[in-house]
């Protein structure tokens, strides 16, 4: 069932505003990557670097799949592993003890992104890669990133493996950088169905602290209702939180959380006429210029809703540039 009607049309416009991020399910960020999320031109990406490319997935995968032993396994049997606490593990048996251990005592651990920033030749079987990585204690938890410098040998069977891994001290993210799991929301969206047309559109504040989203809805009966939304980190909660205002009156706060490769935003506000309404919505991304979706709860003046079925939102392209005569 597809609605935005009168009685909860603000908790429905809040919905529309959290979309999941491929970072979200736990992928690297290579130099290619940043391109197309932020050009739609990709980058080509020179062969002798696709390697590392994968690996970095491969890694990002392993850990999100807590498999030590696969970790280990992009590693050479004699390699060194530096971690951010200075602790020092030698050798492949020793390194995949460590992330045993890692993922027994920190079984909500993370990693979001790896970002690949430099790839260096330093002889044909060694290569150099720096880079960032950051991670989080559990989903609620600030993200904090810590560079690295890694060491590639070619062995002998022709696959790339880390001989020398070093992290640096982390650092907790800023206000922004919490942000940026969000940035994909940027730019023109549009979502409609047999009841509705739902135009948004999303950019960052000047200061660089928050998105700011503005909303158009149009319903087919003829109803209508524009609102804003500001999109912001809470220190004290830890969390990226947003607050929203409707044209009738209403007023609405939500708070995000990431599970898995999802985004499930818990809400509550009050309509224009004084109704109550929670709600927790899941949302998922199917590329760069589609995402669906979902209630799984959604409570109005204390009558839960029947689950409705997924909405699909596309990204609108650009207006067409005219050459100049």
């Amino acid at each position: 069932m597809k609605y935005i009607t009168c009685a909860a049309p603000l908790i429905l416009i809040g919905a529309l505003f959290t979309l999941p991020h491929t970072a979200l399910g736990q992928n690297p960020t290579s130099l290619g990557d940043q391109a197309v999320l932020a050009n739609d031109a990709p980058i080509e990406v020179a062969e002798e670097h696709k390697p590392f490319l994968d690996s970095a997935q491969a890694f990002v995968d392993a850990y999100a799949k807590q498999d030590a032993a696969a970790i280990g396994n992009m590693f050479t049997a004699n390699a060194e592993f530096l971690d951010e606490f200075g602790e020092l593990t030698q050798g492949r048996e020793a390194i995949v003890a460590v992330f045993d251990n890692v993922f027994r005592n920190s079984s909500n651990a993370t990693i979001d992104e790896i970002t690949i920033e430099r790839i260096r030749k330093i002889t044909d079987r060694v290569m150099m890669e720096e880079g960032v990585i950051l991670t989080a204690e559990s989903p609620d938890h600030v993200r904090t990133q810590s560079r690295y410098i890694a060491l590639h040998t070619l062995e002998k069977d022709g696959k790339w493996r880390i001989n020398s891994l070093k992290n640096l001290p982390a650092t907790t993210v800023s206000r922004k950088e919490q942000l940026e799991q969000l940035s994909w929301l940027t730019g023109n969206w549009v979502n409609e169905d047999d009841n509705s047309v739902v135009h948004t559109t999303c950019g960052w504040s000047e200061d660089g602290n928050y998105l700011l989203r503005r909303f158009n809805v149009q319903t087919r009966d003829g109803n209508e209702m524009s609102g804003v939304q500001r999109i912001g980190w809470d220190p004290a909660r830890k969390k990226i939180r947003s607050w929203t205002f409707d044209s009738h009156g209403g007023f609405f706060s939500g708070l995000w959380t990431k599970h898995g490769k999802e985004w499930l935003l818990t809400s509550a506000g009050v309509t224009a006429s004084g109704e109550t309404v929670t709600a927790t919505t899941a949302y998922n991304l199917h590329d760069a210029e589609m995402v669906t979706w979902q209630y799984r709860s959604l409570i109005v003046a204390g009558s839960v809703r029947e689950n409705m079925e997924p909405i699909t939102m596309v990204k609108r392209p650009p207006p067409p540039t005219r050459s100049a005569k």
